[in-house]
């Protein structure tokens, strides 16, 4: 999943969670679609949501961003 915010780089996480990538995906269904981007060399669509994820950041220049959460 590609996560980022307003004005900001977008970042890939780690791989998520079967349960949690089904409803974020259910989430995701009927979003707008406003292009295409890569991020961290990725590609990915970049979509109209006021979805907010949790995050866990690792530290060091290559951290891991997973995704814990959905709200």
């Amino acid at each position: 999943m590609a996560v980022g915010d307003e004005g900001g780089p977008a970042r890939v996480s780690a791989r998520l969670e079967s349960v949690l990538a089904v409803r974020i995906g259910e989430a995701l269904s009927g979003a707008t679609v406003v292009g295409e981007r890569r991020a961290e060399g990725e590609p990915y669509t970049r979509v109209e949501t006021d979805l907010i994820v949790e995050v866990l950041a690792g530290s060091g220049r290559h951290g891991t961003l997973t995704v814990t959460r959905m709200r």
